[in-house]
């Protein structure tokens, strides 16, 4: 219940995985200029989907400059992918 209670606390936290999941792997700036998350919740969001094993993140270090990157985990995809169902259902 505890888990339940912090992802009520992230605005940003659902549209994050459900944007990743329909996207795939984006760099920050993507996901900032094409998801209404702002910057704070973004990387509030980002933090506590990595804590709870949902995300990774990993520098390109084949772009100049370097660009953060943001995918999600097999059980961010598994979970993502509920979200999805849940929003289908309710259309």
């Amino acid at each position: 219940m505890d888990t339940l209670k912090v992802l009520e606390k992230q605005s940003g936290f659902m549209r994050l995985l459900v944007y990743l999941y329909e996207n795939g792997e984006k760099p920050l700036t993507d996901i900032l200029d094409n998801t209404d998350i702002p910057v704070h919740q973004l990387y509030s969001s980002i933090d506590k989907a990595k804590e709870l094993g949902l995300v990774n993140t990993r520098v390109d270090p084949k772009k100049y400059p370097p660009r953060n990157l943001v995918s999600l985990t097999p059980k961010g995809m598994r979970l993502s992918k509920k979200i999805m169902e849940m929003l289908e259902i309710l259309g």
